[in-house]
């Protein structure tokens, strides 16, 4: 009897073997089909709960968290713990639980599984990346570039994580650290002209033009998309190199004539050429792709106003005040129009909302002190004056 009994016993693991082989054999054939729904089904069926402690199926477990299957993966690794005893196993499941309630939205429960497995494996940067994710998602952004760290101490060099860091640094204005960043993956992977690009920026933002203009170079000889001619073009004009800057323009026109950032810079280049024609007619021709910039609007009006068409300024003008009424620059160019054209109470109107927000604008105050004397209210203009002069506080 119990010889029979270890024979059976050894039937029926060995049958189960079979089924689980079979059905892996199962997902392989959907996964390359691309069939998601039955390769999920097939990763429910194997995900067999009966079958602890004698097959723990972690890989198939990180395959449902990577198809967002969250719920019925925890369940599964919340009983897989009872039977778990190997420190290396633990932290593995500790991690996967972590996805998973970091899947459901429930973040501080990842962090303390986070904490349980970086407690036995201290060097598993997946655990320190999905650390910095949970940080992230709670605003503690000091703390997730801490994560992010102790994960390049155990993978140093990880280019997408040394970028991420610099991404964290970015958008928090730390632009000195994020350059480091950046700087740390263009040595890493000197071919990828992302790297490059970002470099690039931190560096127009700490004014260092030439080298921006260097990493845009690369950036562009490393197959960069198109908009990197923009941005190089972009340092050429702020280095006062206009002819490069309005050729690599005109590349990025002939190969897309609706580019809006490419027309706006070379219109901005045409006028500080003396050609306001040429840049009038790109900056309509840029106003027929978004008639709703602001700025776009205000550039127009400017044109129009030095080509000697100050009513139709005024027109750009206030389509850019209705969009945005607090522009400072929009309203003054306003005020100088209407009082150019004799519209002495609409530039009073203008000068005035002007003034009450900022109260320091000189020239503000001497434009609308000479609207009112053309209005005969000479002591408010006089007022305006002493304002101009800063006299009067």
């Amino acid at each position: 009897m119990i010889n029979l009994f270890i024979i059976t016993l050894q039937n029926k693991v060995m049958n189960r073997d079979k089924i689980t082989l079979f059905r892996r054999f199962q997902l392989n054939w959907w996964l390359n089909q691309g069939e998601e729904k039955k390769v999920i089904e097939n990763l429910l069926c194997i995900l067999d709960k009966q079958a602890l402690p004698h097959d723990l199926l972690l890989a198939e477990t990180e395959k449902l968290i990577n198809y967002n299957v969250f719920q019925e993966t925890q369940d599964y690794l919340m009983e897989a713990l009872k039977y778990s005893h190997n420190s290396e196993t633990l932290a593995q499941i500790y991690y996967l639980l972590a996805r998973c309630f970091y899947g459901l939205g429930a973040v501080d429960e990842a962090i303390s599984y986070l904490d349980l497995s970086v407690e036995l494996k201290p060097n598993h940067s997946g655990c320190w990346n999905l650390k910095a994710n949970c940080y992230l998602e709670l605003g503690q952004w000091e703390d997730a570039v801490d994560s992010l760290n102790k994960s390049l101490r155990s993978s140093p060099g990880d280019a997408e994580t040394i970028y991420r860091l610099g991404s964290i640094y970015l958008f928090h204005g730390e632009y000195g650290e994020a350059l480091n960043c950046f700087c740390g993956c263009c040595k890493l992977n000197p071919f990828n002209p992302d790297y490059w690009e970002m470099k690039a920026e931190m560096l127009l933002h700490l004014e260092q033009i030439e080298g921006a203009c260097e990493c845009f170079r690369k950036a562009i000889r490393f197959n960069g998309e198109l908009h990197l001619s923009n941005r190089l073009a972009y340092c050429y004009a702020k280095t006062g190199q206009l002819k490069k800057a309005k050729k690599l323009l005109s590349i990025v026109l002939k190969n897309q004539p609706d580019n809006y950032e490419a027309l706006c810079n070379l219109a901005s280049i045409y006028h500080k050429l003396d050609r306001d024609e040429q840049a009038y007619k790109l900056l309509k021709k840029a106003y027929t792709i978004n008639c709703n910039d602001p700025f776009l609007l205000n550039n127009l009006g400017f044109i129009c106003y030095q080509l000697g068409r100050s009513r139709k300024a005024i027109e750009y003008y206030q389509e850019a005040i209705k969009i945005s009424p607090d522009d400072n620059i929009v309203l003054f160019n306003l005020g100088t129009c209407q009082s150019e054209k004799g519209l002495w109470e609409e530039a009073k109107n203008t000068l005035e909302n002007l003034t009450s927000k900022d109260k320091n604008n000189s020239d503000a105050w001497a434009m609308l002190g000479n609207v009112y004397e053309q209005l005969s209210k000479y002591p408010l203009a006089v007022d305006c004056f002493n304002r101009s002069l800063g006299l009067v506080r």
